[in-house]
């Protein structure tokens, strides 16, 4: 098996960390670099509505949150079948990455720049650039 290096991964985590403890409501590192929402915006809050029981709002913070859970059980039973079958099928990861991107358009028209979790921040890095350059 091949070793990875972990130190690009700990740097994002620290980097989006870093810009949720200053002056970001969230620990979406896309949303604090751009502004927008990425496709799995909504996600955390989904799980945490369907905890405490409220499941229709679940699915209105992320329509597929209940994809999340399928992904991570082919993923980590990948050398097992049947779910090797799903884990090496292009078919299945280019249809989850599909149900994502058009999920998030139509959240993205219907709700941007407003609604959260598809709001606009504000305070995210290229959004205070853009301020400082006007």
């Amino acid at each position: 098996m091949e070793r990875r290096d972990a130190k690009p991964y700990v740097l994002c985590a620290a980097a989006a960390l870093g810009l949720a403890v200053f002056g970001n409501d969230t620990l979406c590192f896309f949303k604090n670099i751009y502004g927008a929402p990425c496709p799995g915006c909504g996600l955390t809050r989904a799980y945490l509505s369907l905890v405490r029981g409220e499941f229709f709002l679940a699915l209105r913070y992320h329509p597929l949150f209940a994809l999340a859970p399928v992904v991570l059980v082919v993923w980590a039973f990948r050398d097992r079948r049947p779910f090797d079958r799903f884990y090496r099928s292009d078919r299945f990861w280019i249809a989850i990455i599909v149900a994502l991107l058009a999920t998030w358009a139509v959240r993205m028209v219907l709700y941007f720049p407003d609604v959260p979790p598809m709001d606009l921040n504000r305070s995210a890095l290229f959004m205070r650039i853009f301020d400082a350059v006007r």
